[in-house]
C-alpha cells in the first residue's frame, strides 16, 4: 500500500514539472542588405505566425531530431534600413514582439560601360522591358513551403567581380544599388542551384539576358543572370547543388559572368554570407552570418 502511494506521488510530481518552454532565437542587430534566420523550438507540435515588415507569413513547426519542434524562417533587412524593425511572432496562446536594430555598411561604387541601349533602352524595347518586371513581380510574390537550408551552395566556383550593394554608375549616368552580386567564370561554366527548390522563371530577358528563378519557400528565391544556356525551364524541380544552366555574357554585361540574386520576401540582400566560406570582396559585404551566433531571449513558460 505504502509502495502504491509512494508511486503515484512521484507520478504525480512528474505531471506538475513545467514542460520545457519555447525557444526564441532572434538577433539584435542585423546588416543592412542582409537575411537573417529566425526560428521558435518547442517540445508540442505548433504553427507560429511571423509579422515582418507588414506581411504575415505563417510556419508549421516540423519535428526534429532531438524530439523538440521547431519552426524556422528566413527574413531581411532592407539595404537602405535605417529605423529599427519589430518583429511580432505569435504561437497558440501568446504574442511576442522583438526589435531588431539596421547596422550601417559602407557600399563601395561600381563604374561600367555597356551599350549605349542599355542606359538609355529604344522604344522597340520597351514592350519586353515591361513584360520582364511583370514576369519578375509575379515570381517574387511566390510563398511556398520551406525548402531553403543553411549554409547555401556556392553557384560558381569565381570570386567576386562586383559586390551586392554597391550604387553603379553605367556609362556616367547614376543607377540603383547593385542587387546582387557579379562572380567572375567564364562562358559555359556549369551554374549551381543554391538550394532546393522549384524554378519558377527560365526566360530571356533584356537587362539580365537568360536568367532562371528558383523558389526555395517562403518567399526565398535566388535568380541567375547573364547565362548563355538553360538546363532547366519552369516548373522543374532542382536539388542543391543541380546544375541549372551555363553561364555567359546575354544581357547588360561588360563580359561573362555570372549575376547571382537573392531575394526575401521581395528584398534583395547580400547572398554571400550564407555560403559556409563567404566570398569576400574590399568595401562590400560583412561578415557570414555564422560568425554571429543570434541572442536568444529568455524561454516563455511552458503552456
Amino acid at each position: 500500500m505504502k509502495k502504491t502511494f509512494f508511486l503515484l506521488l512521484i507520478g504525480l510530481l512528474f505531471s506538475l514539472s513545467p514542460a520545457l518552454a519555447a525557444e526564441f532565437s532572434v538577433p539584435d542587430r542585423v546588416s543592412q542588405g542582409h537575411a537573417f534566420p529566425v526560428f521558435v523550438q518547442d517540445d508540442v507540435p505548433f504553427t507560429a505566425v511571423f509579422r515582418w515588415r507588414g506581411e504575415s507569413l505563417n510556419v508549421r513547426a516540423v519535428k526534429t531530431p532531438k524530439a523538440r519542434y521547431k519552426a524556422e524562417i528566413l527574413l531581411a533587412m532592407p539595404i537602405d534600413a535605417v529605423k529599427a524593425h519589430v518583429l511580432s511572432v505569435r504561437l497558440p496562446g501568446e504574442q511576442q514582439a522583438f526589435v531588431i536594430s539596421p547596422l550601417k555598411v559602407k557600399w563601395h561604387e561600381s563604374v561600367l560601360k555597356v551599350a549605349p541601349k542599355y542606359v538609355q533602352p529604344p522604344a522597340e524595347a520597351m514592350k519586353q522591358i515591361e513584360r520582364d518586371r511583370r514576369l519578375s513581380r509575379k515570381a517574387l510574390a511566390s510563398r511556398t513551403k520551406k525548402r531553403w537550408s543553411l549554409p547555401i551552395a556556392r553557384p560558381v566556383p569565381g570570386g567576386i567581380t562586383s559586390a551586392f550593394g554597391g550604387r553603379r554608375v553605367f556609362n556616367g549616368q547614376p543607377r540603383a544599388p547593385h542587387k546582387g552580386t557579379d562572380l567572375r567564370c567564364a562562358s559555359g561554366t556549369p551554374v549551381k542551384a543554391a538550394c532546393a527548390g522549384t524554378v519558377l522563371l527560365a526566360e530571356n530577358t533584356y537587362f539580365g539576358g537568360k536568367t532562371v528563378y528558383v523558389d526555395h519557400g517562403q518567399g526565398v528565391i535566388s535568380t541567375y543572370s547573364h547565362l548563355s544556356a538553360f538546363d532547366v525551364k519552369a516548373g522543374d524541380r532542382v536539388r542543391k547543388g543541380q546544375t541549372i544552366g551555363r553561364s555567359g555574357a546575354t544581357g547588360r554585361v561588360t563580359g561573362p559572368h555570372l549575376h547571382f540574386g537573392f531575394m526575401v520576401q521581395g528584398v534583395a540582400v547580400d547572398a554571400m554570407p550564407l555560403l559556409s566560406s563567404p566570398l569576400l570582396f574590399t568595401g562590400g559585404p560583412s561578415r557570414s552570418i555564422f560568425d554571429q551566433k543570434p541572442k536568444t531571449s529568455k524561454p516563455r513558460n511552458a503552456r
